[in-house]
């Protein structure tokens, strides 16, 4: 079977070279290429001249004329089956069969001439080959057709064809031929790109010396036929045209499981590392390898690449180049050619495309090229492109565009299945309401950098963040305005921090950032105060704005000490954050631990205290200035803890909030009051304006079912409801207005009364008192304290007291505790006070006592002995 270099050996000298070290090793191989056919040249002619040339120059029985045999080869010349190495193509013939017929009926001179000329005309003039390949393939066919001739003619001067010995020696020449002509094509492959393995060329070998053996068996059978009677030829067409058919159906069998054995490798490259960029690259060299093509390139869209960027990953000629682009118009131009409905995917060559697709051609300095969109569940993630086919025998052509295909399906699925993975990933390891780190990640990256921080003595920072009143939001208006203010909060944090810092949130209203870089204590504390000055402008959550602060700790460390330590202590110092004030931040400090311990013992025991009934009412009078006669009490909550003794509402209450057991703590209290007071109004009917004022906290009052449960208190405890004074925080008013307004009248329908406590450190204004259903104000006792002594405080004092007599409110001073206080209060026009000048919180029984005295003796009260006495006696 004889070989034909129809390679892309050369092709090397035809690509784009993208080093200047590319160049040279590609112009060696191109030098080293025509040195090698000078060589063959001349071995050509020199065995010519002085090996066929001197052979006897007739031939047997019958003479077959010159041109009839140069025709008999161009036609097995035109009829060519290929095998590839790599970028290289090896072709196989019949032209045995010719050579076989020449040796008995040419002369050897005409029998080598035919064979050239022949070869010239087909791979010349026809197939327009480049002159290094033309002149390598006639120098082989020469030497071979030389060879074969001087071989033959020396051990068979006589032609003799009926003899089996003339058979096998026909035979054992035309294998000596093919074997030079396999030699000579692997070794001129080898110049042009590495050398071949021996697994590469083992079959090859084995494949030209049968099929050249096949020919030359059909070649003797013609020369046999002719001898006899030439129309016995006809009878020698069937088995030459299934053996034309069998090495096309082999080669397109060897091909096929190529690109199998391709597909097998890439979809097992994908499987193990889709996502990595050598992965992509080495994809596309294994398309450049099973398309024989200079190029090949993978656009992959931002929805694949996790980025606001396109990539494009180009494979040419062997070197690998990455670049980013940016979504635009002209990247979406591109992708135009491959997105027909129809028909998606395109081969464009240059006899063969359109105006779009040349002009993609000659965007991509391509002469000819194909390629398929990537896409996954109707989603384009990019697209796929192989150019510049490295073969002059073809360029790409529908099935090469259908393997093609199959390849982007392998690469989209892998790539879905990445992205998914990613997304998986991503999620795993960040909140998913915010886009923040969660507390896994946060962790992670807090581990990371103690442990660097043993390696490098820089300090590190972790800022710990509770969004105070988070609750209150959500149980007012819902989880999903809850939601919206989380993803509002986070937004804020991100505007803060630096690039080099890890924000998390952590779950609920907690969130935590890590600062590492030049984390100094000035750079910590300038970034705790924009923290909370962000955070401190109000929110518009559910059409309503909102006024949300945020308690931050603050923990440094240049040791390394365990990350579970660090964040204790950052979230030991925001809870002393939050207990010194809403909207503020606290340094860790040592004194801390001890405190933020019992602080947890606190909420632990708290949440049994109701069960253990060491909750108890105490109860604080409130008088008539004028006349020191009881007109009230407010109940006030103490806890009889079992080990600290009875402890004071400042010391737990903000506990409460924080374990969510304030609503049944103030229920509790409410009950308790309710059901005293209607006792105190069964035993003495004389007092009929007697009230009883209950503190309502912030949590209760958000809560939808608040006003079901007063009305449901009054009810089992038989109170009027006139007799219950409900006491809410003028900052809370400011803080949440609208639903102030709503919750108050909804009260007011019951009956009951509402008081505004601490009046006068809210900043609300006069136009919001009078939309209110508000009855008393209670003057906070930072402007009773000074009022006998400081005249701006007694300035105060008396605008607060005129105001509310504006709108025809009562007014009750509190914390009064000297009796100047309580006289220059009553000359300022304030008729009613509480506070220690006349008596603090008591048990219920010495409010029983004291409205017993109050009724029997009336003013035998009014005296300098405190109230206290007077009842304890």
């Amino acid at each position: 079977m004889t070989l034909g270099a129809d390679t892309t050996m050369l092709a090397v000298m035809r690509a784009r070279p993208l080093t200047s070290a590319g160049w040279l090793r590609r112009w060696d191989r191109s030098v080293d290429i025509w040195l090698f056919n000078v060589v063959l040249s001349t071995a050509a002619v020199a065995l010519f001249v002085f090996g066929v040339n001197q052979l006897p120059q007739s031939w047997g029985a019958v003479h077959v004329s010159f041109l009839l045999l140069a025709a008999a080869f161009c036609a097995t010349e035109s009829w060519r089956v290929y095998i590839h190495f790599r970028n290289n193509a090896q072709s196989y013939s019949l032209s045995e069969i010719p050579l076989v017929v020449g040796l008995f009926f040419v002369t050897p001179n005409e029998l080598v001439l035919a064979r050239v000329i022949a070869a010239a005309i087909g791979l010349g003039l026809i197939r327009r080959h480049p002159p290094v390949k033309l002149i390598f393939n006639l120098a082989s066919f020469a030497l071979e057709a030389e060879l074969i001739s001087v071989l033959f003619h020396n051990v068979l001067p006589s032609h003799q064809l009926t003899t089996p010995v003339t058979w096998v020696w026909v035979l054992i020449v035309v294998a000596a031929g093919c074997l030079l002509s396999f030699v000579l094509s692997a070794m001129v492959i080898s110049l042009a790109e590495d050398s071949l393995k021996r697994r590469q060329w083992l079959q090859p070998a084995v494949i030209t010396l049968i099929g050249g053996l096949v020919n030359a068996s059909l070649g003797i059978e013609v020369v046999a036929a002719v001898s006899r009677d030439a129309a016995e030829i006809l009878l020698l067409l069937v088995p030459i045209a299934t053996l034309s058919t069998a090495y096309t159906l082999y080669t397109r069998e060897h091909e096929k499981r190529q690109r199998v054995q391709h597909l097998y490798q890439s979809s097992d490259l994908l499987h193990r590392s889709a996502s990595s960029d050598s992965a992509i690259a080495e994809l596309l060299g294994q398309l450049c390898t099973v398309f024989r093509a200079e190029m090949a390139e993978a656009t992959l869209l931002p929805t694949v690449t996790g980025s606001d960027q396109a990539v494009s990953i180009v494979v040419r000629a062997g070197a690998c180049t990455q670049e980013q682009r940016p979504l635009s118009i002209e990247l979406v131009e591109t992708f135009l050619p491959v997105l027909d409905e129809a028909r998606p995917g395109f081969v464009a060559t240059p006899s063969r495309s359109g105006a779009q697709q040349q002009a993609w051609l000659e965007e991509h300095r391509l002469r000819d090229a194909m390629a398929t969109p990537l896409h996954a569940g109707g989603a384009l993630l990019g697209m796929l492109a192989v150019g510049n086919r490295l073969s002059d025998v073809a360029t790409f052509g529908a099935d090469d565009l259908a393997l093609l295909e199959t390849f982007a399906a392998q690469a989209s699925v892998a790539l879905e299945n990445t992205r998914l993975d990613h997304n998986l990933r991503n999620q795993m390891l960040h909140d998913g309401l915010t886009g923040l780190a969660n507390r896994t990640l946060f962790s992670d990256r807090l581990e990371h950098a103690l442990t660097r921080l043993e390696q490098r003595d820089e300090p590190l920072a972790v800022v710990f963040l509770d969004v105070d009143d988070f609750k209150m939001v959500n149980d007012s208006l819902g989880y999903a305005a809850g939601d919206d203010l989380l993803r509002q909060v986070a937004d804020r944090i991100r505007t803060v921090l630096r690039p080099s810092d890890t924000a998390a949130r952590f779950g609920g209203d907690d969130f935590a950032v890590l600062l590492e870089n030049d984390a100094e204590p000035h750079e910590v504390m300038a970034i705790a105060e924009r923290l909370v000055a962000v955070l401190r402008p109000h929110y518009i959550v559910a059409s309503r704005e909102v006024a949300i602060r945020a308690s931050i700790g603050v923990a440094t460390t240049t040791s390394a000490i365990s990350a579970e330590e660090l964040l204790l202590r950052a979230d030991v110092a925001m809870y002393r954050a939050k207990r010194r004030g809403k909207g503020t931040f606290e340094v860790f400090e040592p004194g801390m631990q001890e405190a933020a311990t019992r602080r947890l013992e606190v909420r632990t025991d708290l949440e049994h205290a109701l069960e253990r009934r060491e909750l108890v009412v105490h109860y604080q009078p409130v008088f008539d200035v004028a006349t020191r006669t009881p007109v009230g009490v407010e109940a006030l909550a103490r806890w009889n803890h079992p080990r600290w003794g009875l402890m004071l509402p400042e010391e737990f209450i903000g506990i409460a909030e924080e374990a969510g057991v304030i609503d049944e703590i103030g229920l509790h209290v409410m009950e308790e009051a309710c059901r005293r007071c209607h006792e105190w109004q069964m035993m003495f009917p004389d007092q009929t304006g007697f009230t009883v004022s209950v503190n309502v906290s912030p949590v209760q009052l958000r809560a939808a079912s608040f006003v079901s449960e007063v009305w449901r208190c009054l009810a089992r405890s038989g109170l009027h409801p006139s007799r219950l004074v409900l006491e809410i925080t003028e900052s809370f008013m400011v803080e949440d207005p609208d639903l102030v307004v709503e919750r108050l009248h909804e009260l007011r329908s019951l009956g009951v009364r509402i008081a505004i406590d601490d009046f006068g450190t809210g900043y609300s204004s006069l136009a919001a008192l009078q939309e209110l259903p508000v009855d008393v104000l209670k003057i906070d006792k930072s402007f009773v304290d000074h009022v006998a002594d400081d005249p701006r405080h007694t300035a105060f004092a008396q605008a607060i007291i005129r105001m509310g007599k504006t709108l025809g409110l009562s007014l009750v001073a509190e914390g009064v505790e000297t009796s100047e206080q309580a006289e220059r209060l009553q000359l300022l026009g304030c008729s009613l006070a509480q506070g220690y000048h006349y008596c603090g919180p008591v048990e219920p029984a010495l409010i029983t006592r004291l409205l017993r005295r109050t009724k029997t003796d009336g003013p035998a009260l009014v005296g300098s002995q405190p109230v206290l006495d007077l009842i304890a006696g």
